[in-house]
């Protein structure tokens, strides 16, 4: 439901106000959106919830990836990544870095063995003993 979509971007847009949030919210539905019919159930909100804000590191992690991996194939192609970045970095007021910068030290890190992709086990294993890939990532 388009609708429901709407109101979870002007949610988010109230919240980071200093940025434009269209993007990111965007993503972030269509990741809690788990059975993909256009809407966010109850269940599917509170679930996404809580491991967002109360999951443990590796849940946030498991969230994380499935939100980076936007086409859902199991991994996160560099253009998924920057999509991602670019849609925080245009959401955040504070921009240190350009999203390319980030993108690269998070490929440096998390791609094993470099082969232009990184696969969920890539992704959770390195994000949860790197802090810094944590904190670009915004799963602390």
């Amino acid at each position: 439901n388009a609708e429901y979509g709407e109101e979870f971007v002007d949610m988010y847009q109230q919240i980071f106000s200093k940025g434009d949030a269209k993007s990111f919210a965007s993503l972030t539905f269509k990741s809690f959106d788990r059975n993909g019919d256009g809407g966010v159930d109850f269940k599917e909100f509170i679930c996404a919830l809580y491991i967002t804000s109360r999951g443990n590191v590796k849940q946030k992690l498991n969230w994380a990836f499935n939100l980076y991996d936007i086409d859902g194939n199991g991994n996160v192609s560099r253009d998924e990544c920057l999509n991602i970045i670019r849609s925080i970095h245009t959401m955040m007021a504070n921009k240190s870095e350009t999203p390319e910068v980030i993108v690269e030290k998070i490929f440096k890190t998390l791609d094993k063995n470099a082969d232009g992709v990184i696969s969920k086990s890539e992704f959770v294993e390195g994000s949860s003993k790197n802090p810094l890939i944590s904190s670009l990532l915004n799963v602390n």
